[in-house]
């Protein structure tokens, strides 16, 4: 646990530290590199950064996808956390069918940035 803890801080420093716009060392999406074509998570690096300053323009600028799943993935860690006390949302968020509209939805997004210039 405290591994993990080290792990997510030292995340937030070296995304908060430094422009993934301005540095050269992070990764870059490899099938936008092959295609010219944004993936899903194009512009993550980016947005983080963003949000690590506080600007949501900025980051819904770079990936709005990424932005708009943050209350997706609050409840996510809260079905997790607290799947004993709450069985039936855990259920919920394990469920095929809400697995399948996630699928439906990234797919969505990947189609319609490419289509629309998001």
């Amino acid at each position: 646990m405290i591994l993990a803890i080290v792990a997510v801080l030292l995340f937030v420093l070296v995304y908060g530290f430094f422009d993934p716009t301005r540095v050269s060392f992070f990764p870059k999406c490899l099938f936008h590199q092959l295609t010219g074509l944004q993936c899903p998570g194009c512009g993550s690096q980016r947005a983080l950064h963003q949000l690590l300053h506080l600007n949501v323009a900025g980051a819904f600028h770079y990936n709005a996808f990424m932005v708009l799943c943050i209350p997706l993935l609050g409840f996510l860690l809260f079905a997790e956390l607290f799947a004993a006390r709450f069985p039936r949302v855990h259920q919920a968020a394990h469920s095929t069918w809400f697995s399948w509209m996630i699928l439906v939805i990234v797919l969505l997004w990947w189609l319609l940035r490419n289509i629309f210039g998001w």
